[in-house]
């Protein structure tokens, strides 16, 4: 259970973010940032089984100042595989990963014969029952899947593969549908919810490995980018921020991403590529920084050499504002609360 960490008095306040993803100068303390938390671990925390009320209650007595809102995509999914989960605070359930072998497009006819699916007014009435339960002063990031990963999924990494080789047309078409997909997703819950408390959009969409980009750059300049752009567009004509969390080695991408795609905000850091210090010295005045704090380190380092690197970590990102702490990826199953709940302490009580 989350321990009694907000101090006396404590109001959320979604501007300490807005203005973090903005650039501007923050006005107390460093705001928090996770792009996701998986539903064991909010039962965990909470002790209650995961709903919009319960997700919310953990991301306020964590100090957060916001909940993020996902558009259910509909996508089929290709099989995964999946193993036990040994995290230290799993619940016995599985593991999975992508299985890069066949996906259910990975031929023309395939793709053919798929129906595409449209945006369903089942996400008003999940929306609706976020904005139920969120308290005065939190708001909502909108959180839409990347084109790259869904394609991914439907086609299967290795069909995929030889596809942008030996038919990259057919790649194309699945990249455009895909992309369409995402951006009317995004377009009904702005159109068709109560959208008031929506700040900010960040996308998520691994696009990279330890080594470089899973793909070409060229490849993510052809066919992920422009869709990219165009949700990014959106949420610029409403005045929103636009982030991006992408694990990996995006260093080969990330002048596109900034100067063309239009990225207001970068996610998702490890120590063994860039440290999030690193990045932030050097992207720091080009855009916001969100989370970075090592999943290695959370997972394996003892309280007391924790928090020494979390206060070093902060300090150096806090540096020209425009940062938001957190984890480097997600608070997944196998991370220690115990260095957890330490990093929302510290920032709590670290004031710019």
């Amino acid at each position: 259970m989350i321990p009694n960490l907000l101090p006396a008095g404590h109001k959320p306040d979604y501007m300490r973010l807005l203005r973090a993803l903005r650039r501007e100068p923050p006005v107390d303390r460093v705001p928090f940032y996770e792009l996701f938390v998986e539903d064991v671990m909010v039962e965990r925390m909470i002790g209650k089984p995961c709903s919009p009320a319960t997700e919310i209650e953990m991301y306020y007595r964590l100090g957060h100042d916001y909940v993020n809102f996902s558009p259910e995509l509909g996508l089929d999914q290709t099989g995964c595989l999946a193993t036990g989960d040994t995290g230290a605070n799993n619940q016995g359930g599985t593991r999975e990963w992508l299985n890069s072998g066949d996906g259910i497009l990975a031929t023309k006819s395939q793709m053919d014969a798929y129906r595409w699916p449209k945006p369903s007014a089942r996400d008003s009435a999940r929306f609706q029952s976020y904005l139920d339960n969120l308290p005065d002063g939190m708001g909502v990031v909108l959180r839409p899947t990347g084109v790259f990963e869904n394609v991914r999924r439907l086609m299967g990494m290795t069909p995929l593969s030889f596809a942008l080789y030996d038919d990259e047309t057919f790649v194309a078409e699945v990249f455009a549908r895909v992309g369409e997909t995402i951006l009317a997703s995004v377009q009904y819950v702005l159109n068709h919810c109560d959208c008031t408390r929506v700040f900010a959009v960040i996308m998520g969409d691994d696009l990279g490995t330890g080594k470089g980009t899973i793909v070409a750059p060229e490849v993510l300049r052809r066919h992920v980018f422009p869709w990219m752009k165009r949700v990014a567009d959106l949420a610029h004509a409403l005045g929103m921020p636009f982030g991006l969390h992408s694990c990996g080695d995006n260093e080969a991408i990330m002048d596109d991403l900034i100067r063309h795609v239009g990225i207001d905000a970068k996610h998702s850091f490890q120590d063994n590529v860039m440290p999030v210090q690193d990045f932030k010295a050097k992207y720091g005045d080009r855009l916001c920084v969100l989370g970075g704090l090592d999943m290695d380190k959370l997972s394996s380092l003892a309280l007391e050499a924790f928090e020494p690197y979390c206060r070093e970590a902060l300090r150096a990102c806090m540096a020209g504002g425009s940062y938001a702490l957190g984890t480097g990826n997600s608070p997944a199953t196998y991370i220690s609360l115990e260095n957890f709940y330490a990093m929302h302490r510290i920032g709590l009580e670290t004031l710019y």
